[in-house]
């Protein structure tokens, strides 16, 4: 019988758990607040200071190469979940949206899994891919990790 909360994957997916089978477990046997503060602890939810709309302008290769406007939409939520979705728009009006979900939580920033969205044209990178998020004053440092893209920075503001 488990005795400890499921840890997350490396992608923050829960796949192959059930919460029937912590039934009887001393997970589910502890109070409800000392469940939901572990969890909390453990798995982390987004700050405050990231939610809302940002937007910017973005470049990969060093700066070498404009990649038009990055824009998303965080939601207030937990490791494991949709942070929100990238929309990146070129400089001819083509659109590529890739989704964000929250993987980690720091004290200098925010780690995301990111992958393109279901239905994207042919000239968007599906790849998974890993992105950061780091508070700079009142904006955000947006870096992706993907080779296949040229590891994309942004600075984004907030808009909404």
């Amino acid at each position: 019988m488990p005795t400890s909360p499921p840890s997350w994957g490396p992608t923050g997916s829960s796949a192959g758990w059930a919460p029937e089978a912590w039934a009887g477990s001393t997970w589910a046997a502890a109070p409800a607040d000392a469940r939901s503060s572990s969890a909390s602890a453990s798995t982390g939810s987004l700050p405050q200071r990231y939610v809302g709309t940002w937007e910017g302008q973005a470049a990969a290769l060093d700066g070498k190469l404009p990649l038009g406007t990055f824009r998303i939409t965080m939601k207030r939520v937990n490791v494991g979940q949709e942070l929100g979705r990238l929309h990146q728009t070129d400089a001819l009006g083509g659109v590529c949206v890739d989704v964000l979900t929250l993987k980690k939580v720091t004290g200098k920033q925010i780690v995301a899994g990111s992958v393109g969205a279901e239905g994207n044209h042919d000239g968007c990178n599906p790849a998974p891919t890993t992105a950061t998020f780091a508070p700079v004053g009142d904006d955000l440092d947006y870096a992706s990790r993907s080779e296949e893209s040229g590891r994309p920075e942004a600075r984004l503001s907030r808009i909404g």
